[in-house]
């Protein structure tokens, strides 16, 4: 008799039931109404009301600057220890139901900043918030490849996550400028704003299927926790994603860390303060563009030769900064696209090697794996930056990484071609 454990492992090595799919531009109406609803549910992801005054806001609650970061941190610290867990929920309620009840406690997060004024308060909000966040990290995924493995293509993944990220970042841009005009009237609006827009989402959502297996009560009943387990450490340790996620690991770890001084060094390149939420909005509505054009750059380069090019692009559109100070602008923007198309890209291949009872599972573990590199990145290149300055620092690391990508594609295979 064949255990469940098995039947995920030998599903995800190819040992399934194959077809041929239906393309996008060959989806039937049914088809192209629930992917549009799926861009639309990703539109009401967007936080945009409060990219460009959280930490004003925070500052103007009584927080210092020190417990900014520290708040921040504790917000990393809440995705990492529910990242596991909260993925196993998802594989046992199944992928829709964990995303509804991720909307639900963003909304819940971000109303909560309105009545908020300790640091103490501050950070029982952010380590909620990141709590939230990891109930969509595994499941969004999931949810979408299972979809299109049902009812379309998954080679259509990639193009899907592509414009979904730029209905993402479309909607962060007009809601970035419309958040800093609302700061302005009353600073807790941005937040009630933000939260409406969230919760939104589970209306969407809630128009949408479930996937056939946990709509046929197949899914979550017979995944225990032993079979996540099982699933978690074979495919972790096989070939095909321990050296790739290592290696994505480091690459997106440049852009966490350069998220973090983007402000301070744009405004000593000369940008007013006024300006920062339309600079926002420039850089997201850029990168949307990439984002909705990312199946031409699969195309022409495929996911190997992206990865393989990734951290020296990266290194390259970032050096400016030294050279000359307003360079940075479009040094960021080149960053943003990189770091948007790698998102899409890693979770394409992520999800070509997996099974798909366990793959919110496995794909939440990744992301908590992704969760301490960024912590990593974010503590030792602050650290770095208070001595050579945020510049040097994040160039100098840019550097280390692509040179260990080099490295790392002498002595092994990061990418590898699905089965």
């Amino acid at each position: 008799m064949v255990s469940l454990f098995e039947k995920c492992i030998r599903e995800s090595e190819g040992e399934r039931d194959v077809s041929e799919g239906t393309s996008l531009a060959e989806a039937s109406r049914e088809h192209r109404i629930l992917i549009w609803k799926f861009y639309l549910y990703r539109a009401t992801l967007s936080e945009g009301f409060i990219y460009p005054i959280i930490t004003l806001y925070l500052l103007s609650r009584g927080l210092s600057e020190g417990g900014v970061g520290l708040v921040n941190g504790l917000f990393f610290a809440g995705v990492v220890a529910a990242e596991i867990p909260t993925g196993y929920v998802g594989d046992k309620i199944g992928r829709r139901n964990s995303l509804i009840v991720s909307t639900l406690l963003m909304s819940i997060s971000m109303f909560a900043f309105t009545v908020t004024g300790s640091l103490l308060g501050f950070a029982a909000v952010f380590v909620f918030w990141g709590v939230a966040l990891t109930f969509r990290s595994g499941s969004g995924s999931a949810y979408l490849y299972d979809m299109l493995d049902e009812r379309l293509d998954t080679d259509e993944y990639t193009t899907i996550t592509g414009r979904g990220g730029a209905a993402f970042l479309v909607t962060s841009a007009v809601t970035s400028i419309l958040g800093g005009y609302l700061y302005t009237i009353d600073r807790r609006i941005p937040f009630v704003a933000a939260g409406l827009i969230t919760g939104s989402g589970a209306l969407v959502l809630l128009s949408m299927p479930q996937t056939e297996q946990y709509a046929a009560g197949e899914g979550g009943e017979a995944f225990s926790a032993r079979d996540a387990w099982h699933t978690v450490r074979a495919k972790f340790l096989a070939p095909e994603l321990r050296l790739f996620i290592v290696y994505t690991a480091l690459l997106l770890s440049i852009p966490e860390l350069a998220d973090l001084y983007i402000q301070p060094i744009v405004v000593d390149a000369g940008v007013p303060e006024a300006w920062l939420g339309y600079l926002y909005a420039a850089f997201m509505l850029l990168t949307a563009l990439a984002s909705y054009n990312i199946d031409r750059v699969r195309d022409a380069v495929g996911i190997g030769g992206w990865f393989a090019v990734a951290p020296i692009l990266l290194a390259a559109v970032l050096a400016g900064m030294l050279v000359e100070p307003w360079l940075a602008i479009p040094g960021f923007v080149g960053m943003r696209i990189v770091k948007s198309l790698s998102y899409a890209f890693r979770g394409q291949y992520l999800n070509d090697h997996l099974p798909s009872l366990g793959r919110a599972t496995v794909l939440s573990t990744a992301s908590m794996i992704y969760g301490v590199s960024f912590v990593v990145f974010r503590v030792g290149g602050g650290a770095v930056a208070d001595t050579v300055g945020p510049e040097l620092a994040i160039v100098a690391l840019a550097v280390v990484v692509a040179t260990l990508s080099v490295l790392l594609q002498v002595v092994g295979t990061p990418v590898r071609p699905s089965d």
